[in-house]
């Protein structure tokens, strides 16, 4: 058996694509006998244990403008937790104040693998783009994550290139010190919804999007796709969930335009999510700097094709038959929109499953276990 500390920041009642690879992983290395330790911010310090699951939450202060996210500063109480549990290796899904306790555990002898979940030089582009030395903040920033780590996994070639730039190179051997590990998606909660399902009549089409509504995320190129179907004359709607600092702007964006636009909120049940993304006609991830893109590849494993950024993660995943990877611009992405609208559905539903189909969490947790055997060993 072995024993996995995942720790994090970022996890909260609305994250995505983070919380939803700690707790994916976590099932399946339990599956397999292991047991496993989350510790994640929160409101109050809380210990619950499930199983060979034990999640803990250390009290942590929000931080500003983030639409509620917390961070942990009391790394001490972290370490203690970790060395309660004595793990025989620690993931690490932050590069803030949590790469503190990575520089302990070296110290400790105990093997750390960080998960690249985003892309410095994109955040530091979207919040901080007019500071005279940002280009050295983000070397300086990747380069103390690349020293405090034991190992990066990259689970796309766009997010190893950031550490790429720094001199390493994606590796396929167990020594590495940058590898390439797929996230996976569950294929039997995420599944194509029969054609002839629940039909009245005529088949509702709308366009589908599902991301924080944050400036990285450029949920506002959502609202400009909008506003250019309508002046083409096209009514089809188009379903936001999702939540974050700029929901109050774009709502009142939705409202002075006209637009058939609706903001969903936040989606928390997940049967509820998966039926919205195989009903829609088109998924449209907007995000240009999403190191993966975990909702776009539910939404192809429910048979919906995706039309996303070309300079984003997501590109490397949607293929020709199940999607398009396109540029910032509103034309194309309207064509792009006509073109699948125009399919058989069936066959759209097909190939977007097909390519889903090659990303599961199992595949996801083996090649990761396979990389803690050799660090154990060693």
């Amino acid at each position: 058996m072995t024993r996995i500390a995942h720790i994090a920041n970022m996890f909260g009642p609305k994250s995505g694509g983070l919380k939803t690879t700690m707790l994916e992983l976590s099932r399946e290395y339990e599956s397999r006998g292991n047991s496993v330790l989350l510790i994640t911010p929160g409101r109050r310090d809380t210990f619950v244990k499930n199983g060979l699951i034990t999640h803990v939450t250390v009290a942590a202060p929000k931080i500003p403008f983030s639409g509620g996210y917390r961070i942990i500063l009391r790394t001490k109480h972290v370490m203690r937790r970790i060395e309660d549990f004595r793990p025989d290796i620690i993931e690490i899904s932050d590069r803030t104040t949590l790469l503190k306790v990575a520089r302990w555990a070296k110290v400790q002898r105990i093997p750390t693998t960080f998960f690249a979940h985003e892309r410095v030089d994109g955040i530091v582009q979207s919040f901080a783009k007019f500071l005279p030395f940002k280009e050295k903040l983000v070397t300086r920033w990747n380069s103390i994550t690349r020293d405090s780590v034991g190992r990066i996994v990259a689970t796309t070639n766009y997010a190893a290139q950031e550490f790429c730039q720094l001199g390493l190179q994606v590796e396929s051997t167990p020594k590495a010190k940058l590898v390439s590990v797929p996230l996976g998606v569950d294929l039997d909660k995420f599944a194509p919804i029969q054609l002839t399902e629940e039909k009245s009549g005529e088949e509702e089409k709308f366009l589908f999007a599902c991301t924080r509504l944050s400036k990285e995320k450029d949920p506002l190129f959502l609202l400009e796709i909008a506003q250019a179907l309508k002046a083409r004359g096209s009514h089809i709607p188009l379903y936001i969930a999702g939540s974050g600092p700029l929901e109050k702007k774009m709502q009142n964006y939705i409202d002075e335009h006209e637009l058939n636009v609706r903001l969903l909120g936040f989606i928390t049940d997940k049967e509820v999510l998966s039926r919205l993304m195989g009903r829609a006609s088109v998924f449209l991830a907007v995000g240009p700097i999403e190191t993966f893109g975990l909702a776009a590849l539910e939404t192809l494993a429910t048979g919906t094709p995706v039309i996303c950024r070309r300079e984003a993660a997501i590109s490397e995943i949607v293929s020709w038959d199940s999607g398009r990877a396109l540029t910032r611009s509103t034309d194309a992405w309207v064509e792009a929109i006509d073109e699948f609208m125009s399919l058989d559905r069936e066959s759209t539903q097909t190939f977007a499953r097909a390519r889903a189909e090659k990303f599961t969490w199992k595949k996801t947790a083996d090649q990761l276990l396979s990389l803690y055997r050799w660090d154990i060993a060693s």
